[in-house]
């Protein structure tokens, strides 16, 4: 195990483009901690937030998980532990912007967060993507309004591609073990 590796990783993009498969990947077989958002307690009341309907009460949901989760990222990184996060606060504001919530309200680089060390953006193209959210049995709720249009996905991607730190990576023609690989190349070549 390398410990020249990144202590945070962020893993970003829309679904069906392998980000929580990657995250797990990394924490397997690098010694990663995975951690995601909301969670506990903030995440008994994701259903309720979502059911409100309201986009920009959503928005400062998750821009607060984001926040919330700070004191125990920074325990993990404080204790030697590599954390990779499954969406972070990138996510938050790439697909808020495209639902229309008012994220220009918030100054993103003044929050109060850590940042990664390394960030990867997964793409792949909207027929894959469509083809991939077919399989799954069942998709969450919470991230059914924006995949259902293929547009908003793509401008999402867009906003995405907008924070320079995130390091693009599509997984179009990739199955798991090339991205994980493909990962790895990409963090060695951080590392030199």
């Amino acid at each position: 195990m390398n410990t020249n590796l990144p202590k945070l990783i962020v893993v970003e993009g829309v679904d069906s483009v392998g980000k929580t498969t990657l995250a797990r990947r990394l924490e397997a077989e690098l010694g990663y901690s995975y951690l995601y958002t909301p969670q506990v307690p903030l995440n008994t009341i994701r259903e309720m937030v979502e059911e409100m309907g309201d986009i920009n009460t959503r928005f400062f949901y998750y821009l607060s998980a984001v926040v919330a989760v700070q004191p125990q990222l920074k325990e993990m990184i404080a204790s030697g532990k590599r954390v990779v996060v499954d969406r972070y606060i990138y996510s938050t504001i790439a697909m808020h912007s495209v639902l229309g919530a008012s994220v220009k309200t918030v100054s993103m680089r003044d929050l109060p967060i850590l940042w990664p060390d390394a960030g990867f953006l997964l793409t792949t193209e909207a027929s894959v993507r469509a083809e991939r959210m077919r399989a799954r049995a069942k998709q969450p709720t919470h991230d059914k309004k924006i995949e259902r249009f293929v547009k908003e996905a793509e401008d999402a991607i867009e906003i995405y591609r907008s924070f320079s730190e995130l390091v693009p990576v599509d997984t179009t023609f990739l199955n798991i073990d090339g991205v994980f690989h493909e990962v790895k190349r990409l963090l060695r070549r951080q590392l030199c």
